[in-house]
Protein backbone atom coordinates (compact mmCIF):
# COMPACT_ATOMS: atom_id res chain seq x y z
CA UNK A 1 0.00 0.00 0.00
CA UNK A 2 1.69 3.38 -1.45
CA UNK A 3 1.16 6.77 0.73
CA UNK A 4 -1.67 8.39 -1.17
CA UNK A 5 -3.43 5.05 -0.53
CA UNK A 6 -2.87 4.77 3.42
CA UNK A 7 -3.69 8.32 3.73
CA UNK A 8 -7.38 7.46 1.76
CA UNK A 9 -7.92 4.72 3.94
CA UNK A 10 -7.20 6.40 7.32
CA UNK A 11 -9.11 8.94 6.20
CA UNK A 12 -12.33 6.78 5.04
CA UNK A 13 -12.28 4.67 8.47
CA UNK A 14 -11.75 7.62 10.64
CA UNK A 15 -14.97 9.07 8.36
CA UNK A 16 -12.65 12.35 8.15
CA UNK A 17 -13.09 14.84 4.67
CA UNK A 18 -10.04 16.41 4.18
CA UNK A 19 -10.16 20.22 3.60
CA UNK A 20 -7.51 20.39 1.42
CA UNK A 21 -4.53 17.56 0.54
CA UNK A 22 -1.57 18.49 -1.24
CA UNK A 23 1.78 16.34 -2.07
CA UNK A 24 5.77 17.02 -2.68
CA UNK A 25 7.70 14.71 -4.65
CA UNK A 26 11.34 12.79 -3.10
CA UNK A 27 14.19 13.71 -4.81
CA UNK A 28 17.68 12.00 -6.03
CA UNK A 29 20.93 14.21 -5.91
CA UNK A 30 21.81 13.45 -9.70
CA UNK A 31 24.70 15.65 -10.49
CA UNK A 32 26.84 17.72 -8.29
CA UNK A 33 26.25 15.98 -5.07
CA UNK A 34 27.85 18.16 -1.85
CA UNK A 35 28.34 21.07 -4.20
CA UNK A 36 25.00 23.27 -3.46
CA UNK A 37 25.89 24.54 -0.24
CA UNK A 38 29.39 25.81 -1.98
CA UNK A 39 27.37 28.07 -4.53
CA UNK A 40 28.00 25.83 -7.59
CA UNK A 41 24.70 24.67 -9.56
CA UNK A 42 23.44 20.79 -8.68
CA UNK A 43 21.20 18.60 -10.75
CA UNK A 44 18.45 17.00 -8.87
CA UNK A 45 15.68 14.52 -10.70
CA UNK A 46 11.91 14.71 -8.74
CA UNK A 47 10.86 11.52 -8.61
CA UNK A 48 7.41 9.67 -8.15
CA UNK A 49 7.82 8.73 -4.59
CA UNK A 50 5.96 11.27 -2.91
CA UNK A 51 4.40 12.79 0.45
CA UNK A 52 1.21 13.35 1.26
CA UNK A 53 -0.22 16.10 3.77
CA UNK A 54 -4.16 16.35 4.57
CA UNK A 55 -5.72 19.12 6.36
CA UNK A 56 -9.02 17.38 7.79
CA UNK A 57 -10.45 20.38 10.11
CA UNK A 58 -9.68 23.19 11.80
CA UNK A 59 -8.80 23.36 15.41
CA UNK A 60 -8.89 26.64 16.81
CA UNK A 61 -5.87 28.28 17.78
CA UNK A 62 -3.14 24.95 17.80
CA UNK A 63 -2.25 22.64 15.15
CA UNK A 64 -1.99 19.17 15.55
CA UNK A 65 0.62 17.28 13.47
CA UNK A 66 0.13 13.26 12.94
CA UNK A 67 2.55 10.77 10.77
CA UNK A 68 0.90 7.68 9.41
CA UNK A 69 4.48 6.71 9.30
CA UNK A 70 6.10 6.54 12.09
CA UNK A 71 5.75 3.09 14.60
CA UNK A 72 4.06 4.66 16.76
CA UNK A 73 1.84 7.01 14.86
CA UNK A 74 2.98 10.26 16.96
CA UNK A 75 0.48 13.27 17.01
CA UNK A 76 2.62 16.81 17.52
CA UNK A 77 0.30 19.70 18.87
CA UNK A 78 1.54 23.26 19.36
CA UNK A 79 0.07 26.60 19.71
CA UNK A 80 -0.57 28.78 16.46
CA UNK A 81 2.23 31.26 18.34
CA UNK A 82 4.94 28.84 19.31
CA UNK A 83 6.04 28.51 16.23
CA UNK A 84 9.78 28.47 17.68
CA UNK A 85 11.56 24.96 17.15
CA UNK A 86 12.69 22.78 20.31
CA UNK A 87 14.73 20.38 18.66
CA UNK A 88 14.69 18.64 15.23
CA UNK A 89 11.54 16.67 15.52
CA UNK A 90 8.82 16.69 11.97
CA UNK A 91 6.97 19.30 14.04
CA UNK A 92 9.83 21.65 14.52
CA UNK A 93 10.25 21.67 10.64
CA UNK A 94 6.56 22.85 10.60
CA UNK A 95 7.03 25.61 13.12
CA UNK A 96 10.22 26.91 11.22
CA UNK A 97 8.20 26.91 8.00
CA UNK A 98 5.31 29.02 10.10
CA UNK A 99 7.94 31.07 11.40
CA UNK A 100 9.58 31.82 7.95
CA UNK A 101 6.47 32.33 6.37
CA UNK A 102 5.52 34.83 8.59
CA UNK A 103 9.37 37.07 8.37
CA UNK A 104 9.11 36.73 4.97
CA UNK A 105 5.31 37.27 3.72
CA UNK A 106 4.39 38.83 6.64
CA UNK A 107 1.13 36.35 6.54
CA UNK A 108 -0.52 36.01 9.78
CA UNK A 109 -1.22 32.73 11.05
CA UNK A 110 -3.68 32.77 13.02
CA UNK A 111 -6.06 29.35 12.95
CA UNK A 112 -4.55 25.81 13.31
CA UNK A 113 -5.74 22.76 11.43
CA UNK A 114 -5.25 18.91 12.20
CA UNK A 115 -2.44 17.70 9.20
CA UNK A 116 -2.19 14.13 8.22
CA UNK A 117 1.07 12.67 6.59
CA UNK A 118 1.73 10.07 4.83
CA UNK A 119 4.76 9.50 2.86
CA UNK A 120 6.56 7.02 0.47
CA UNK A 121 9.80 8.97 0.86
CA UNK A 122 11.89 7.40 3.19
CA UNK A 123 13.15 9.28 6.35
CA UNK A 124 16.51 9.95 6.68
CA UNK A 125 17.68 7.95 3.41
CA UNK A 126 19.38 10.14 0.93
CA UNK A 127 15.84 11.50 -0.71
CA UNK A 128 15.18 14.74 0.69
CA UNK A 129 12.50 14.09 3.40
CA UNK A 130 12.85 17.08 5.20
CA UNK A 131 12.39 19.53 2.09
CA UNK A 132 9.09 17.80 1.04
CA UNK A 133 7.40 17.94 4.47
CA UNK A 134 8.65 21.87 4.60
CA UNK A 135 7.09 22.81 0.46
CA UNK A 136 4.53 20.53 1.13
CA UNK A 137 3.28 21.91 4.40
CA UNK A 138 3.54 25.94 3.22
CA UNK A 139 1.79 24.80 0.10
CA UNK A 140 -1.04 23.66 2.35
CA UNK A 141 -1.05 26.45 4.18
CA UNK A 142 -0.86 28.53 1.83
CA UNK A 143 -4.20 26.73 0.25
CA UNK A 144 -6.12 27.01 3.09
CA UNK A 145 -5.59 31.01 3.87
CA UNK A 146 -6.06 31.60 0.29
CA UNK A 147 -3.13 33.32 -0.58
CA UNK A 148 -0.69 32.96 -3.76
CA UNK A 149 3.05 32.19 -3.06
CA UNK A 150 4.94 31.25 -6.49
CA UNK A 151 6.91 28.91 -6.61
CA UNK A 152 10.40 30.25 -5.99
CA UNK A 153 9.25 32.31 -3.15
CA UNK A 154 7.74 29.19 -1.79
CA UNK A 155 11.04 27.12 -2.40
CA UNK A 156 13.12 30.12 -0.62
CA UNK A 157 10.89 29.80 2.72
CA UNK A 158 11.15 26.27 2.63
CA UNK A 159 15.13 26.56 2.56
CA UNK A 160 15.17 29.24 5.04
CA UNK A 161 13.09 27.34 7.68
CA UNK A 162 15.61 24.61 7.57
CA UNK A 163 18.87 26.53 6.90
CA UNK A 164 18.49 29.73 8.90
CA UNK A 165 15.89 28.76 11.45
CA UNK A 166 16.67 25.15 12.49
CA UNK A 167 20.47 26.08 11.52
CA UNK A 168 21.00 22.72 9.40
CA UNK A 169 23.75 23.36 6.82
CA UNK A 170 21.99 22.21 3.83
CA UNK A 171 21.87 24.13 0.44
CA UNK A 172 19.12 24.99 -1.54
CA UNK A 173 18.63 21.59 -3.50
CA UNK A 174 15.91 19.53 -1.50
CA UNK A 175 13.48 22.10 -0.87
CA UNK A 176 13.33 23.50 -4.77
CA UNK A 177 13.82 20.25 -5.78
CA UNK A 178 10.39 19.47 -3.96
CA UNK A 179 8.67 22.77 -4.94
CA UNK A 180 9.59 22.45 -8.92
CA UNK A 181 9.74 19.06 -10.16
CA UNK A 182 11.09 17.67 -12.99
CA UNK A 183 15.06 17.34 -13.57
CA UNK A 184 16.05 20.80 -12.39
CA UNK A 185 19.59 22.23 -12.86
CA UNK A 186 19.59 24.69 -10.10
CA UNK A 187 21.86 27.48 -9.84
CA UNK A 188 21.63 28.00 -5.70
CA UNK A 189 23.40 31.09 -5.32
CA UNK A 190 20.89 34.31 -4.44
CA UNK A 191 18.80 34.96 -6.39
CA UNK A 192 18.58 31.55 -7.52
CA UNK A 193 17.98 30.01 -11.03
CA UNK A 194 15.84 27.37 -12.05
CA UNK A 195 16.09 25.00 -15.96
CA UNK A 196 14.43 22.27 -16.73
CA UNK A 197 16.65 19.68 -18.69
CA UNK A 198 15.49 16.55 -20.24
CA UNK A 199 15.76 13.43 -18.33
CA UNK A 200 18.97 11.15 -18.62
CA UNK A 201 18.10 8.52 -21.61
CA UNK A 202 18.12 5.65 -18.80
CA UNK A 203 15.77 3.86 -16.17
CA UNK A 204 16.62 4.55 -12.79
CA UNK A 205 15.98 2.61 -9.63
CA UNK A 206 16.49 4.34 -6.36
CA UNK A 207 17.88 2.24 -3.71
CA UNK A 208 17.35 2.82 0.29
CA UNK A 209 20.44 1.58 1.29
CA UNK A 210 19.19 0.93 4.93
CA UNK A 211 21.77 2.70 6.32
CA UNK A 212 20.08 6.14 7.96
CA UNK A 213 22.62 8.90 7.89
CA UNK A 214 22.16 12.31 9.19
CA UNK A 215 23.17 15.40 7.04
CA UNK A 216 23.88 17.58 10.16
CA UNK A 217 26.46 14.94 10.91
CA UNK A 218 27.82 15.12 7.43
CA UNK A 219 28.24 18.49 5.97
CA UNK A 220 29.17 20.51 8.94
CA UNK A 221 32.84 18.22 8.80
CA UNK A 222 33.32 18.69 5.32
CA UNK A 223 33.18 22.28 5.50
CA UNK A 224 35.57 22.34 7.80
CA UNK A 225 37.61 20.43 5.86
CA UNK A 226 37.34 22.89 2.83
CA UNK A 227 37.80 25.42 5.11
CA UNK A 228 41.14 24.43 6.53
CA UNK A 229 42.81 23.54 3.04
CA UNK A 230 41.46 26.88 2.08
CA UNK A 231 43.25 29.06 4.83
CA UNK A 232 46.32 26.49 3.77
CA UNK A 233 46.58 27.56 0.97
CA UNK A 234 45.76 31.17 1.55
CA UNK A 235 49.41 31.15 3.25
CA UNK A 236 51.26 30.38 0.76
CA UNK A 237 53.16 32.33 -2.37
CA UNK A 238 49.88 32.11 -4.51
CA UNK A 239 49.48 33.82 -7.77
CA UNK A 240 47.48 36.61 -7.38
CA UNK A 241 44.73 35.46 -10.19
CA UNK A 242 44.18 31.87 -8.08
CA UNK A 243 44.44 33.90 -4.60
CA UNK A 244 41.48 36.49 -5.90
CA UNK A 245 39.21 33.60 -6.32
CA UNK A 246 39.80 32.10 -3.08
CA UNK A 247 37.10 33.41 0.05
CA UNK A 248 37.71 33.08 3.43
CA UNK A 249 35.49 30.00 3.46
CA UNK A 250 34.13 27.25 1.58
CA UNK A 251 30.99 29.59 0.57
CA UNK A 252 33.03 32.37 -0.62
CA UNK A 253 35.34 31.03 -3.01
CA UNK A 254 34.97 31.02 -6.67
CA UNK A 255 34.90 27.48 -7.09
CA UNK A 256 33.22 27.86 -10.83
CA UNK A 257 36.40 29.82 -11.46
CA UNK A 258 39.04 27.44 -10.51
CA UNK A 259 41.07 25.40 -12.94
CA UNK A 260 42.39 21.85 -11.94
CA UNK A 261 46.04 22.92 -13.54
CA UNK A 262 46.11 26.73 -11.76
CA UNK A 263 45.49 24.80 -8.44
CA UNK A 264 46.76 21.72 -8.24
CA UNK A 265 50.88 22.71 -7.68
CA UNK A 266 49.73 23.77 -4.61
CA UNK A 267 47.77 21.32 -3.09
CA UNK A 268 50.95 19.61 -2.32
CA UNK A 269 51.58 21.59 0.43
CA UNK A 270 47.97 21.63 1.89
CA UNK A 271 47.47 18.37 4.28
CA UNK A 272 45.75 15.42 2.72
CA UNK A 273 42.36 15.34 3.35
CA UNK A 274 41.69 19.07 2.89
CA UNK A 275 43.47 19.00 -0.35
CA UNK A 276 41.39 16.16 -1.45
CA UNK A 277 37.73 18.01 -0.44
CA UNK A 278 39.63 20.72 -2.90
CA UNK A 279 40.25 18.59 -5.99
CA UNK A 280 36.67 16.85 -5.28
CA UNK A 281 34.95 20.38 -5.63
CA UNK A 282 36.52 20.89 -8.57
CA UNK A 283 36.47 17.88 -10.95
CA UNK A 284 32.51 17.27 -9.52
CA UNK A 285 31.56 20.41 -10.88
CA UNK A 286 33.65 20.47 -13.93
CA UNK A 287 31.86 16.70 -14.98
CA UNK A 288 28.57 18.28 -13.93
CA UNK A 289 28.79 21.02 -16.69
CA UNK A 290 29.81 18.63 -19.66
CA UNK A 291 26.63 16.65 -18.01
CA UNK A 292 24.32 19.38 -18.49
CA UNK A 293 25.35 20.63 -22.03
CA UNK A 294 24.27 16.53 -22.78
CA UNK A 295 21.23 17.06 -21.12
CA UNK A 296 20.45 20.03 -23.30
CA UNK A 297 20.84 18.54 -26.32
CA UNK A 298 24.21 20.21 -26.98
CA UNK A 299 27.16 19.30 -29.11
CA UNK A 300 30.09 18.37 -26.83
CA UNK A 301 33.57 20.65 -27.45
CA UNK A 302 36.83 19.60 -28.09
CA UNK A 303 37.47 20.97 -24.32
CA UNK A 304 35.09 18.84 -22.55
CA UNK A 305 36.24 16.12 -24.63
CA UNK A 306 39.83 16.92 -23.39
CA UNK A 307 38.93 17.09 -19.97
CA UNK A 308 37.05 13.75 -20.00
CA UNK A 309 40.38 12.20 -20.96
CA UNK A 310 41.45 13.59 -18.15
CA UNK A 311 39.17 12.36 -15.84
CA UNK A 312 39.65 9.23 -17.27
CA UNK A 313 36.36 9.00 -19.77
CA UNK A 314 37.56 8.38 -23.21
CA UNK A 315 33.89 7.56 -25.17
CA UNK A 316 32.68 10.72 -27.71
CA UNK A 317 29.08 9.03 -27.67
CA UNK A 318 26.94 11.18 -25.48
CA UNK A 319 25.17 8.58 -23.40
CA UNK A 320 28.03 6.74 -22.94
CA UNK A 321 29.32 9.94 -21.65
CA UNK A 322 27.03 10.19 -19.38
CA UNK A 323 27.09 7.02 -17.84
CA UNK A 324 30.42 7.12 -17.66
CA UNK A 325 30.15 10.45 -15.63
CA UNK A 326 27.55 9.20 -13.24
CA UNK A 327 30.29 6.43 -12.48
CA UNK A 328 33.36 8.77 -12.11
CA UNK A 329 31.35 11.18 -9.53
CA UNK A 330 30.71 8.38 -7.39
CA UNK A 331 33.95 7.64 -7.45
CA UNK A 332 34.69 11.04 -6.30
CA UNK A 333 32.40 10.95 -3.57
CA UNK A 334 34.12 7.34 -2.60
CA UNK A 335 38.18 8.44 -2.86
CA UNK A 336 38.55 12.20 -2.31
CA UNK A 337 35.09 12.56 -0.43
CA UNK A 338 35.11 9.49 1.24
CA UNK A 339 31.23 9.42 2.07
CA UNK A 340 30.95 5.79 1.06
CA UNK A 341 30.91 2.57 3.10
CA UNK A 342 31.61 -0.70 2.12
CA UNK A 343 28.24 -1.80 2.73
CA UNK A 344 27.18 0.83 -0.58
CA UNK A 345 29.97 -0.37 -2.37
CA UNK A 346 28.69 -3.77 -2.42
CA UNK A 347 25.12 -3.10 -3.35
CA UNK A 348 26.81 -0.76 -5.97
CA UNK A 349 29.00 -4.02 -7.33
CA UNK A 350 25.76 -6.49 -7.19
CA UNK A 351 23.52 -4.02 -9.42
CA UNK A 352 26.42 -3.76 -12.18
CA UNK A 353 26.75 -7.62 -12.16
CA UNK A 354 22.51 -7.36 -12.53
CA UNK A 355 23.07 -5.22 -15.85
CA UNK A 356 23.20 -1.55 -14.27
CA UNK A 357 25.13 0.82 -16.53
CA UNK A 358 25.72 3.39 -14.20
CA UNK A 359 25.04 4.34 -10.20
CA UNK A 360 26.41 7.13 -7.69
CA UNK A 361 25.17 7.78 -4.30
CA UNK A 362 22.62 10.08 -3.98
CA UNK A 363 22.88 12.75 -1.03
CA UNK A 364 25.29 13.07 1.71
CA UNK A 365 26.15 9.42 1.92
CA UNK A 366 27.57 7.56 4.34
CA UNK A 367 24.36 5.76 4.21
CA UNK A 368 21.13 6.75 2.45
CA UNK A 369 20.14 6.49 -0.85
CA UNK A 370 21.87 5.45 -4.55
CA UNK A 371 20.52 5.94 -7.77
CA UNK A 372 21.04 2.91 -10.08
CA UNK A 373 20.63 3.11 -13.99
CA UNK A 374 19.88 0.68 -16.87
CA UNK A 375 19.58 0.77 -20.33
CA UNK A 376 17.80 -2.31 -20.52
CA UNK A 377 14.50 -1.65 -18.88
CA UNK A 378 13.88 -6.30 -18.45
CA UNK A 379 16.84 -5.45 -16.32
CA UNK A 380 15.01 -3.79 -14.24
CA UNK A 381 13.55 -6.83 -11.77
CA UNK A 382 16.90 -8.28 -11.56
CA UNK A 383 18.68 -5.33 -9.80
CA UNK A 384 16.25 -5.06 -7.74
CA UNK A 385 16.34 -8.73 -6.23
CA UNK A 386 20.15 -8.69 -6.58
CA UNK A 387 20.50 -5.27 -4.82
CA UNK A 388 18.02 -6.16 -1.91
CA UNK A 389 19.52 -9.81 -1.76
CA UNK A 390 23.15 -7.81 -1.17
CA UNK A 391 21.53 -6.10 2.26
CA UNK A 392 19.21 -3.07 0.93
CA UNK A 393 16.28 -2.56 2.62
CA UNK A 394 14.28 -1.32 -0.31
CA UNK A 395 14.16 -0.44 -4.09
CA UNK A 396 11.55 1.24 -6.20
CA UNK A 397 11.78 1.51 -10.04
CA UNK A 398 10.97 5.54 -10.22
CA UNK A 399 10.31 7.87 -13.52
CA UNK A 400 11.15 11.97 -12.84
CA UNK A 401 7.55 13.64 -11.45
CA UNK A 402 5.98 16.75 -11.04
CA UNK A 403 6.66 19.42 -7.96
CA UNK A 404 4.45 20.13 -5.41
CA UNK A 405 0.83 20.22 -6.39
CA UNK A 406 -2.73 20.37 -5.04
CA UNK A 407 -4.53 17.32 -4.66
CA UNK A 408 -8.31 17.95 -3.79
Amino acid sequence: MNAKERLTEFLTSEDLNPIKVVSAPGRVDFLNTHQDYKGLPVVAIAVNRRMYMAAVEETGRHFVIESLDLESRPKKVFDVTDFVPQGKDFDDYIKACIYSLIMMTKVAVNEGYRIIISSDIPIGGGMGSSGSLEVAFLKLIAELLEIHIPTMVLAEIAFRAENRIMKIPCGRLDQYAAAYGGVMYLKPTWMPTVEKLSPPPFCMIVVDSGIEHRTAKIHPIRQEELNRGIQQLLDLDLPEELREKLGDSFDSTAWDRIREEEILPFLSSVEEIPAKRILFTIRMNDLTKIAVRILRGEALRANDLYRLRQLGIRTERPKEVLCGIINKQHELLRDLYDVSLPEIEKIIEAAFEAGACCAKISGAGLGGTIIVFTDIKDKISKIIDEVLAEGARRAWYVKPDEGVRVEV
